[in-house]
C-alpha cells in the first residue's frame, strides 16, 4: 500500500512538473510571439520587406543649355544599361534571338546568353526606352535594365569648347558644364525594387518613392546659327592657311554679349575656349589704345605729325622698323598705315604711368569677368618693372599679353562710345518651375575714353580699311572699321622668331554706329602671314555669310549703308525709303553645278535670306540683300532667264528701320 501510494505521488509529481514545463513553454512561446509580433513587429516587418525590396537611386537629369533663341545645345536623356540573368530566362534560345533582333547585337553576345555559365551578363552599349520596352514585352523574366542619364548634343559638336563636357559620373568637367555645375546638377530621387510573389529574383518592379528633381536650365547669349557660321569660317581659314590654330569672336558692343565664340587648335585633346584662356602678344591691333590715351589726355591731335624718315628709328638701344618708309605722317595716318616708327615716336609724349593706366582701363592685365573657368588675366607689368624699351614696345603691341576676348572687349569700348563692358556669355539660369536662380544683365565696368575720342578713332580705323592695311576686310555696300595685327611669336629658348607670326584683325561693323565687333586671330599661318593678308579676309568672309542670316532682327545687324545704292549693286531708286539695309554679296560662294550660261531664277520665296542667298550662290549668281526676315520677292522675278554671274536682289519681308540697341547705364 505504501509502495503504491508512493508511486502515485511520484506520478502525480511528474504530471505536475510536465504541466508546469508545458505551461512555462507556452508562456515563453507566447511572450516571444508577443515580443516579435507586438514589441518588435515593425522591425521584423521591415526586415521581411527588405528581403523583397532594394532601395535604388534615381538619377536626376541635368539642366538643358540653350542658345539665345531657345535652341537646345545640350540636353539630358535617359538611356538604359541592360543586364541578363540567364538562369532566370524561361527559354534562353528564344530570348537570345529577341535580344539579337531588337538590339542588333552580334552572334558572340547571344551565344554567351545561351551557352554561358555566368549568372549575370551585361549587354554592351546603352539603349533607348523604346528598345527596353520591346525587350520587356517579349522577355518577361531575366532582364535587369538600369536607367542612366547622359548628355546629348542635338546640334552635334557645335560650341563644344564653350559648353564643355561632363565626366562618367555626370559632373561638369570643363566649360560651362563645370562653371555652372551646381546649378545644372539636379537632386537625385530614389525608388524601391520588389521581387514577385514567388520570391524569384526576376521581374523587378521599380516604384518611385522620391522623384528626382531636374537641374536648372542655362540660357546663353550665343546664337547657334552664327556660332555654326563662325566655326565653319574659322576651320576653313585654319586649314587653308595651314595655321596651328585660331580664334574668332563676334560680340555685340553695346551689351557685351558674345554672339559667337570659336577656338580651334590642331594639338588640343579637350576643346576649350582659348580665346579666353590663352594670351598672346597682339602686335599692331593694340596701337589704337595708345592713340586713345594721347587723344583723351590732349597730348596729341590726329593732325599732329612726326617724321618717320626711311622707316627706321633707334631708341633705347633698339631699332624699330616699318615694313616700308612713309616719311612724314600725322597721328591718324600713323594708325591707318600701322607705322611702328610713328607710333613709337608719338608714345614718347605719354608719361609711363598714364600709358599703363589707359591700357589697364581698357581691360588688359586683368580678367574680364567672363563666366568661364580658367580665364587668363593676361600680362601687363607695372611701370616700375619696365625697361627703357618698354614704352615703345607697348605702343606697338609687345611686352603685353592679352587674350582675344580682352582685345575684343577693348574694341567694343571704342565701338559703343568709350564704355568697357563686362562680357556676357550666360544670361540666366532657370529652375524647372521657372524660378530665376542666376542672372546677369549688361554691365558697364567703367568709362575709358570720352565719346568724342571713340568716334575719332572709329573714323581713323575706317580709313585703315579703305586706305590702309585692312583693305582685305572691306565689304562692298558696308562701311567697316578695323585694325590688322602681325606679331612675331616669342619662343622661350630662341626669343622672337622671324619665321613664326600671329596674324589678327579686329573689325567694327558698321563703322558709324557699330553693332558688331568681330575678332579673327590665326596662329602661325603658312605663306602670307600679315594680318591684312590672312585674318582680314576671314572677317570679310564671316560678314558676307552673316549678312544673309535670318537672325539679325534681334539684335539688328546694320544701319544705313554709307555708299550709294548703285555702288552696292542695286539700281538707283529701287530701295524703299524704309529699308533698313541693302548689301551686295558680290562673290558667289560656290561654283555653279552645271555649265549653262543662263538659268531661270529659282523660287526662293519663304526661305530665310541666308538660305536663299546660299542657293543662288550655288547656282552661280551674285546676291544683293535688302530688308530682313524671309524672302518675299526677287528681282528679276522668279522664272526669269538670267546669265550666271549677274546679280539677283533678294527682298526680305522686314523692311522697317532697325531698332538700335539701348546703351546700358546711360552710355555717354
Amino acid at each position: 500500500m505504501k509502495s503504491a501510494a508512493r508511486q502515485a505521488r511520484r506520478l502525480h509529481l511528474r504530471h505536475g512538473l510536465l504541466q508546469l514545463a508545458l505551461l512555462i513553454a507556452v508562456g515563453l512561446i507566447l511572450s516571444r510571439a508577443f515580443q516579435l509580433q507586438v514589441l518588435q513587429g515593425e522591425q521584423w516587418r521591415a526586415r521581411a520587406i527588405a528581403q523583397h525590396e532594394t532601395r535604388v537611386p534615381l538619377p536626376a537629369p541635368r539642366g538643358t543649355i540653350y542658345d539665345r533663341e531657345g535652341r537646345e545645345l545640350v540636353v539630358s536623356r535617359t538611356t538604359y544599361e541592360i543586364s541578363v540573368a540567364p538562369a532566370e530566362l524561361t527559354d534562353r534560345g528564344a530570348a537570345a534571338e529577341v535580344i539579337r533582333s531588337v538590339l542588333r547585337l552580334g552572334p558572340e553576345t547571344t551565344r554567351r546568353i545561351v551557352e554561358g555559365k555566368r549568372p549575370w551578363i551585361r549587354l554592351p552599349g546603352a539603349y533607348s526606352a523604346l528598345e527596353k520596352e520591346k525587350l520587356e514585352e517579349r522577355i518577361p523574366r531575366g532582364l535587369h535594365p538600369r536607367p542612366v542619364v547622359d548628355r546629348f548634343y542635338p546640334l552635334g559638336p557645335l560650341a563644344a569648347e564653350i559648353v564643355g563636357r561632363v565626366d562618367f559620373n555626370g559632373h561638369g568637367q570643363s566649360g560651362l558644364e563645370l562653371a555652372f555645375d551646381s546649378l545644372l546638377t539636379g537632386q537625385p530621387g530614389f525608388g524601391v525594387r520588389r521581387r514577385d510573389a514567388t520570391g524569384a529574383s526576376a521581374d523587378w518592379l521599380t516604384v518611385t518613392v522620391v522623384a528626382p528633381s531636374p537641374g536648372s536650365d542655362v540660357y546663353l547669349t550665343l546664337d547657334a546659327e552664327l556660332q555654326a557660321l563662325a566655326e565653319s569660317v574659322l576651320e576653313d581659314a585654319v586649314r587653308e592657311t595651314e595655321a596651328s590654330g585660331g580664334d574668332l569672336l563676334i560680340i555685340e558692343p553695346k551689351t557685351g554679349e558674345l554672339l559667337a565664340a570659336a577656338s580651334r587648335r590642331r594639338s588640343w585633346r579637350v576643346p576649350h575656349l582659348t580665346a579666353a584662356t590663352e594670351p598672346y602678344e597682339a602686335g599692331s591691333t593694340l596701337k589704337p589704345f595708345t592713340v586713345a590715351a594721347l587723344l583723351a589726355e590732349s597730348l596729341a591731335e590726329l593732325s599732329d605729325t612726326v617724321n618717320t624718315g626711311s622707316g627706321s628709328y633707334r631708341t633705347a638701344g633698339r631699332t624699330i622698323r616699318d615694313e616700308q618708309p612713309h616719311g612724314r605722317l600725322n597721328l591718324g595716318q600713323t594708325l591707318a598705315v600701322s607705322s611702328n616708327v610713328g607710333m613709337a615716336i608719338f608714345a614718347e609724349r605719354l608719361p609711363k604711368g598714364v600709358q599703363f593706366s589707359y591700357l589697364r582701363s581698357f581691360g588688359f592685365g586683368t580678367p574680364t569677368g567672363l563666366t568661364y573657368p580658367s580665364e587668363s588675366p593676361g600680362l601687363l607689368r607695372r611701370p616700375s618693372e619696365w625697361s627703357a624699351q618698354s614704352q615703345a614696345s607697348l605702343a606697338i603691341g609687345y611686352e603685353v599679353a592679352v587674350t582675344p576676348l580682352q582685345l575684343a572687349m577693348a574694341y567694343g569700348a571704342l565701338a559703343n562710345g568709350g564704355l568697357l563692358m563686362r562680357p556676357l556669355l550666360v544670361r540666366e539660369a532657370q529652375s524647372a518651375e521657372g524660378t530665376i536662380r542666376w542672372r546677369r544683365d549688361p554691365e558697364v565696368i567703367r568709362r575709358v575714353v570720352p565719346e568724342g575720342v571713340a568716334g575719332e578713332l572709329r573714323r581713323v580705323l575706317a580709313r585703315a580699311v579703305t586706305q590702309g592695311t585692312g583693305r582685305s576686310a572691306g565689304v562692298r555696300g558696308l562701311s567697316v572699321a578695323g585694325k590688322t595685327g602681325t606679331a612675331q611669336r616669342f619662343d622661350r629658348r630662341q626669343g622672337y622668331s622671324g619665321h613664326s607670326y600671329t596674324s589678327s584683325f579686329v573689325g567694327l561693323i558698321p563703322s558709324d554706329d557699330p553693332q558688331l565687333v568681330i575678332l579673327v586671330k590665326l596662329d602661325e599661318p603658312s605663306g602670307a602671314y600679315h594680318g591684312g593678308a590672312t585674318a582680314a579676309p576671314v572677317m570679310r568672309t564671316a560678314v558676307r555669310a552673316a549678312l544673309a542670316g535670318s537672325y539679325w532682327s534681334a539684335p539688328p545687324l546694320m544701319g544705313e549703308p554709307e555708299i550709294p545704292d548703285e555702288q552696292a549693286g542695286v539700281p538707283a531708286g529701287r530701295a524703299p525709303a524704309g529699308s533698313p539695309y541693302v548689301f551686295a554679296l558680290d562673290t558667289p560662294l560656290l561654283r555653279a553645278q552645271d555649265d549653262r550660261l543662263t538659268a531661270a531664277v529659282p523660287d526662293v520665296r519663304g526661305l530665310s535670306l541666308r538660305a536663299a542667298a546660299q542657293r543662288l550662290h550655288e547656282a552661280g549668281w551674285r546676291v544683293v540683300v535688302r530688308g530682313g526676315g524671309r524672302v518675299v520677292s526677287t528681282q528679276p522675278a522668279v522664272g526669269t532667264e538670267l546669265r550666271r554671274g549677274e546679280r539677283v536682289l533678294l527682298v526680305g519681308g522686314d523692311l522697317s528701320p532697325p531698332r538700335r540697341s539701348e546703351n546700358p547705364a546711360g552710355a555717354g
